[in-house]
């Protein structure tokens, strides 16, 4: 890490140490106590071949966002907590699942924190949707076919691996399964490919949106392509979990081939270039109606406004209008797609549709 760090002082800025901890057996292969006795070494030796970089604790994941008080994977990160205390710079949060339980997910792990009498600045080290954490129909029927498959698995000098098993499992069952699950499968119907595009295209501005209310300073999208140019492989069980979040693509040699995430991703950055602070309104009776200030200084007013709704159908649903102050002379709307949104006016207010796709109203032409 000496070495490392060295070479790449004034060019490297973070260096994390290891990847969610607490998922032993799968990225980590040993005790809370060993994890930070690496952590202390890991930056003890960053800091000393680069007193301005900063060390992100090992990443907070779902595997303990998203289980109960007590679990051993909360466990895990609580003795790190406590006993690393002074072995890292920034707490980093993976925010996976449902967008709107990110507030509840950051909080506790800055109760974490608390409770042993310190805090550190919490990044997102990775976010990204959907995923079949957000379907329970799908999460259900893609557990059935696992299950089956590492209880019987098959044996012999060729015998397919368990996980490989369940994915041409899935694909010889592909018509019967539910629309959530398909439209992660490789060529899945056009129509449900498009659905996901949508989806992932505007997760990438609520998770941001709601990770930044939450007073997380720095966000990372995964992925950003895949690590091999060309590579596919359907019954790849990561590839189907994960492979459709790349926000890149290759063409040929070239990393240009864009995702729709992609334009929505550059969209949201475009509009939050030189925001210091986003805050959620209040908007009286409307607890499914999400209203977001970013403090832009120097630049226009901006406003980003959706509706809770079901994630897979949710846009089904028409949108309805909503009423907002605006005092600024210019007003304009345009959602996470970049398609205009239709505004009226009337003195000091501003109506508009909204629905499950954010909306970015602004004094600035999109």
């Amino acid at each position: 890490m000496s070495q490392l760090v060295t070479r790449c002082r004034g060019r490297i800025d973070y260096w994390q140490c290891n990847n969610e901890p607490s998922n032993t057996g799968l990225l980590w292969d040993d005790t809370a106590p060993e994890y930070v006795e690496q952590l202390t070494a890991f930056t003890r030796a960053v800091r000393a071949a680069d007193p301005c970089a900063r060390t992100v604790l090992g990443g907070c994941g779902h595997d303990v966002l998203s289980s109960p008080p007590g679990s051993a994977e909360r466990v895990f990160f609580d003795h790190v907590v406590e006993h690393g205390r002074d072995a890292f710079d920034l707490f980093s949060v993976h925010l996976y699942g449902d967008p709107h339980d990110i507030p509840d997910h950051v909080e506790p792990v800055r109760a974490m924190m608390r409770r042993h009498g310190y805090e550190r600045p919490v990044v997102a080290g990775e976010y990204n949707g959907p995923t079949l954490f957000e379907f329970p129909e799908a999460q259900a029927a893609f557990q059935q076919e696992m299950m089956a498959a590492f209880a019987s698995p098959a044996t012999g000098a060729d015998a397919e691996p368990p996980d490989r098993g369940t994915m041409r499992a899935l694909y010889a069952r592909e018509a019967e399964l539910p629309d959530s699950l398909r439209m992660f499968l490789e060529d899945c119907p056009a129509e449900l490919a498009a659905r996901r595009d949508r989806i992932n295209c505007r997760q990438v501005v609520t998770r941001n949106v709601l990770a930044l209310a939450a007073g997380v300073s720095r966000t990372v999208c995964w992925n950003l392509a895949s690590e091999i140019p060309g590579y596919h492989d359907r019954l790849n069980m990561m590839g189907f979990l994960f492979g459709k979040l790349a926000l890149l693509d290759y063409d040929g040699p070239e990393l240009t081939g864009r995702h729709p995430s992609a334009d929505a991703f550059a969209r949201l950055a475009g509009h939050l270039d030189g925001a210091d602070g986003v805050r959620r309104l209040a908007v009286g009776a409307r607890p499914d109606l999400y209203v977001f200030e970013v403090s832009r200084p120097g630049r226009g007013p901006l406003e980003v406004v959706w509706t809770a709704g079901d994630v897979f159908t949710g846009e089904d649903e028409p949108p309805t209008r909503i009423e907002r102050p605006w005092p600024h002379v210019e007003v304009h709307a345009v959602d996470a797609f970049g398609v205009a949104v239709p505004v009226t006016r009337d003195g000091s207010l501003v109506r508009f549709p909204v629905s499950v796709t954010p909306v970015f109203l602004s004094s600035e032409p999109a």
